[in-house]
């Protein structure tokens, strides 16, 4: 008996990224690209069925969907939120960028935005402003904004508020006045999500006390700015090196809702306890044993802030002398009690 015909089965290849998952040539682009940019630049090639390494094309998908691949400007941003340093961010952008190009880094800019919280939202607002015009033309960075509004119906698939956000992203520009007003009604609207997230772009820029609004967007959880974090990180270590409740110290920095801050955290309590002294560091010590059992801050959070103070040792210096020889020693304790890796570097 014959078997019946086998039914195609179709799957669907929409990139999660809003970006076609087909090849391109050369692979990772060469200079003058963003790189290897995982699902944006999968490669693929055609295989044998019978080979014994051959995967179906369900089994595929999978492995597709598995794949976590940062390209260039990716990575520069993910170093942004943790850093909140727009200079270096914008000459990280010159060494890899190509200004062809940019209009596609604001548009990863803001898809990785959308997934964080208001803090790292805020943060990449005052990114865009910065990079308004130098490096960024004005044409690129409507361009992104378009661009972002097209792949809108694959931003919901991680980020379900993506519509909101990005409204809320492009009334920003508008009143940061890095996109002109005209954007709201010249923008191509290809999709319902587009039409939505632009009327709601409409209805901030337009509404009664929008400088208000607009300058706090994002709401509480932005707190204004990294300077304004630190200042929160300043009261936090000083009522912790009165009171030495390590409780209390994790409570209010669960309350600042910004992850990405938590490096930033990590070198502000080692600046002022080298400030303060070798008590002051004994008391640090056992509040970052304490946020590592806890699993409060990461040990990856712990390296990068000890590497944010390392780089700013030379300043740290002038005003304290011994603090080479403080830090030196604080990074022995911290290796010795397990939250900072034995591999942590240490040139000064």
């Amino acid at each position: 008996m014959q078997a019946p015909p086998r039914k195609e089965k179709k799957t669907d290849r929409h990139s999660r990224s809003g970006v076609s998952g087909s090849p391109k040539k050369g692979g990772a682009g060469g200079k003058g690209t963003w790189g290897v940019g995982g699902k944006d630049d999968l490669i693929t090639s055609k295989v044998d069925p019978n080979d014994p390494a051959y995967e179906s094309e369900e089994e595929a998908e999978v492995m597709y969907d598995q794949l976590i691949i940062s390209s260039p400007v990716e990575n520069l941003i993910h170093e942004y939120f943790l850093s909140g340093d727009p200079e270096e961010a914008r000459k990280s952008l010159l060494e890899v960028g190509n200004p062809l190009q940019y209009d596609h880094a604001v548009k990863k800019a803001l898809r990785m935005a959308m997934e964080k919280q208001a803090y790292e939202r805020e943060l990449l607002s005052k990114l865009l402003l910065a990079l308004y015009s130098k490096p960024i033309s004005p044409e690129m960075i409507e361009s992104g904004f378009q661009l972002a509004l097209t792949a809108l119906p694959d931003y919901k698939l991680d980020a379900p508020d993506a519509v909101e956000v990005l409204g809320k992203f492009i009334a920003r520009a508008v009143f940061d006045e890095i996109l002109a007003p005209a954007f709201l009604k010249h923008a191509s609207a290809k999709n319902p999500e587009a039409e939505e997230s632009l009327a709601h772009a409409n209805g901030l820029v337009n509404e009664p006390h929008r400088s208000d609004r607009l300058t706090h967007i994002w709401g509480p959880g932005d707190l204004g700015s990294v300077k304004r974090l630190k200042e929160e990180a300043t009261l936090l270590f000083g009522e912790y090196f009165t009171n030495e409740d390590a409780q209390e110290a994790e409570k209010s920095v669960r309350n600042l809702n910004a992850p990405s801050f938590h490096a930033q955290l990590v070198k502000q309590g080692i600046r002022l306890g080298l400030q303060k002294g070798p008590a002051f560091l004994k008391k640090l010590n056992n509040l970052f044993i304490f946020f590592d059992k806890s699993s409060l801050i990461s040990p990856y959070h712990f390296k990068r802030g000890f590497n944010f103070t390392l780089s700013m040792l030379g300043d740290i210096v002038l005003d304290v002398p011994n603090a080479k020889e403080l830090f030196l020693e604080f990074v022995k304790t911290a290796q010795e009690n397990g939250y900072l890796s034995k591999e942590f570097s240490i040139t000064v």
